[in-house]
């Protein structure tokens, strides 16, 4: 036999206390109190009803100091689970995540046009069978990872200039297809916080996430918590001016860093580098067409020595490397975790802007920040979004506080 917890959540200690589990992991209950500023008492007694419900187990430190280790409580995996998505390059990857941020299942949607109307289509006409085909309870809220200036408020996507959308309610459009709470975050926002919790920089607390492709945008961390700032727009580092008299950026300005230090910069580089009669192996004859060369290949031929290929990702890197420098003194993290297509596939670009950052910014801050790649993969722009959701409107009516033996 089984009977079910019914105990409620006076004082909202219960949801306190596992989002603390969620955002920091496994923890002691003394840690619990200084992380919740709930009372011993109160831990203790929510604790014991955690335990007996199987949300929350007990677990050893895998720390220990030569005496018995220290228990520590954590999450159960797999008690509930929510969905995440991540719009990019024409292609949804959607997610179903624990709490823990464990994927438990996932798949790719492409949309067949950028249109608002398509791309919502694609996701939400795929989702029924989604939701269907899990096994564990749903949470019934979806964090979307979008491109563009996100006002994390409304839902509402204020610009996106690769989709060519403005003023687009994406969160209500997909309410009213699903009838779910629909939130929205911009993906790189959304990386770097699943970059902070789960990946590359989950053993540090403030922690500047870059993500660098065809544009850049950064995820700013501050004890694990995504900073937002009025909207949303916290991060845009992609639009800061680099150089004044710099090429023309979209956004109206002129030198901004992703006109500069990004895939397109780098292709249009090489072209004209390729065009003045320069040589290159990813340039094999004078047949071959230059608008096949990416900067995958580009970021290939400088890992592998062509003399053409270092040159442009030297300066497109070292662009980023004065932007780093510039966050450095401003943020003083403990770490920068590199992502997107460009830096995860070119270790030159990643060692020539973590050099540029060290040579600029101030040595004292520099001393101890960790440079280092994403690892989420694709998967984790869904997984961010998914937290975001999480950290924003977790309820406790949302949870499914399980069954427990008699």
């Amino acid at each position: 036999m089984s009977r079910m917890n019914n105990h409620g959540d006076q004082k909202g200690a219960k949801i306190n206390i596992i989002q603390a589990l969620r955002i920091n992991g496994p923890v002691s209950r003394i840690e619990l109190t200084k992380l919740t500023g709930l009372s011993r008492a109160t831990i203790s007694l929510t604790i014991a009803e955690l335990l007996e419900s199987n949300f929350v187990q007990e677990t050893e430190s895998k720390y220990s100091t030569g005496g018995r280790p220290a228990t520590l409580l954590e999450l159960t995996p797999n008690t509930n689970m929510i969905l995440g998505a991540d719009y990019s390059n024409q292609v949804w990857t959607l997610g179903a995540f624990d709490l823990l941020g464990n994927a438990i299942n996932k798949v790719t949607v492409p949309s067949k046009d950028n249109s608002p109307q398509t791309v919502v289509e694609a996701l939400t006409d795929h989702l029924a069978d989604f939701i269907k085909a899990q096994e564990s309870k749903l949470i019934n809220l979806i964090g979307l990872g979008m491109p563009g200036l996100v006002d994390i408020h409304r839902g509402v996507i204020n610009s996106a200039a690769d989709l060519g959308w403005c003023d687009v309610d994406i969160s209500k459009m997909v309410h009213e297809k699903i009838g779910w709470q629909t939130v929205v975050i911009n993906r790189h926002r959304a990386r770097g916080l699943a970059e902070c919790r789960f990946g590359a920089g989950k053993e540090f607390n403030q922690v500047i996430y870059i993500g660098i492709g065809t544009g850049i945008a950064a995820g700013l961390l501050n004890n694990r918590q995504l900073l937002s700032g009025a909207i949303g727009g916290a991060g845009e580092i992609g639009h800061i001016t680099i150089d004044p008299n710099g090429p023309l950026c979209p956004c109206g300005n002129h030198g901004c860093l992703q006109q500069l230090s990004t895939g397109p910069a780098m292709e249009q580089e090489i072209r004209m580098l390729l065009r003045s009669g320069k040589k290159s192996i990813i340039h094999p004859d004078a047949n071959y067409d230059l608008q096949l060369i990416g900067a995958d290949k580009i970021g290939f031929g400088a890992d592998n020595g062509d003399e053409i290929c270092m040159q442009v990702v030297e300066k497109a890197a070292s662009f980023l490397g004065i932007a780093m420098a510039n966050l450095v003194n401003t943020l003083n993290p403990e770490a920068i975790i590199l992502g997107g297509s460009i830096p995860t596939s070119c270790d030159y670009y990643l060692k020539v802007a973590t050099q540029v950052m060290n040579q600029r910014a101030m040595s004292p801050l520099t001393a101890n920040v960790a440079v280092k790649k994403a690892s989420c993969g694709e998967i984790g722009g869904a997984l961010g979004a998914a937290a975001f959701a999480l950290d924003k409107h977790l309820t406790y009516s949302h949870l499914k506080i399980g069954y427990v033996k008699a």
